[in-house]
């Protein structure tokens, strides 16, 4: 008995201090976590803003190579292709990325619609999974039996700094002969790719004249919702109607 009681007592203080060292390790690994969960929150901003910027980048680059179809299209046809239309009025197949022309008049069925990538085979959507918009000046895209631009055709697009015009981008009597544009992270107002539906309106008065079916369209530097101006992230690109003439002239298709 006597030599029983000196081990329970031990044992007694070994569970004890087993226990401590749990208790501590189980503190220590909270300590840990906490640290770690500061550390990710931290970085979690920044890469959430790189892979927005790398996105960015990507629709930069994917609007450069459209327009440089574009003008290839144009300088192997006469004309710029038109839109792909997103309704079921008049001609063609609406959302299939064709360009869809009257055929008994050599016009465009719309002005304004998707990018036509089937056409030009091209990016069929930006990184959010939203179609292009694309706008053209009718006669730089109209054909036989209609007459092809010259170098004396005008367009009435243009591109300004805000809503209203105040300060325009483009020549005021002269615009440019087609308009592509993503409508960005929010997506507000693109046909989405997969439903072919318009997503939700947007609010702000910038973007919504990016979306309001008229040959006026705003590009200007990115602002968050909440900003004064509003929010606006629409990425938008242009072709000069004097780079457009210059390689049709080139080509031989001008004089």
């Amino acid at each position: 008995m006597r030599n029983q009681l000196p081990m329970q007592r031990s044992a007694l203080t070994m569970t004890a201090s087993g226990s401590r060292q749990r208790g501590f390790t189980l503190i220590e690994m909270a300590v840990v976590m906490f640290v770690i969960a500061l550390l990710l929150g931290s970085l979690l901003i920044p890469l959430t803003t790189q892979v927005e910027q790398r996105q960015i980048s990507e629709v930069q680059k994917a609007l450069e190579e459209i327009k440089e179809s574009i003008i290839g299209f144009a300088a192997a046809n006469g004309y710029i292709p038109c839109p792909d239309k997103t309704s079921a009025a008049g001609a063609g197949t609406m959302n299939d990325g064709q360009e869809d022309v009257t055929a008994a008049t050599g016009a465009c069925v719309v002005t304004e619609g998707n990018l036509p990538w089937v056409t030009l085979g091209v990016a069929n959507m930006d990184p959010w999974g939203n179609r292009f918009r694309y706008r053209v000046s009718g006669p730089f895209a109209q054909r036989s039996p209609s007459p092809t631009f010259t170098l004396t055709s005008t367009s009435s697009a243009e591109v300004c700094a805000a809503t209203g015009c105040g300060t325009r981008l483009t020549v005021a009597t002269d615009g440019p002969p087609a308009i592509i544009l993503s409508h960005g992270r929010n997506g507000y107002g693109a046909i989405n790719s997969n439903s072919g539906v318009a997503n939700t309106a947007p609010t702000s008065a910038d973007e919504l004249e990016n979306t309001n079916g008229d040959a006026t369209y705003v590009y200007r530097v990115a602002t968050a919702m909440g900003a004064a101006v509003g929010e606006f992230d629409d990425i938008v690109a242009w072709i000069s109607r004097n780079v457009l003439l210059n390689r049709m002239v080139t080509a031989g298709k001008l004089p």
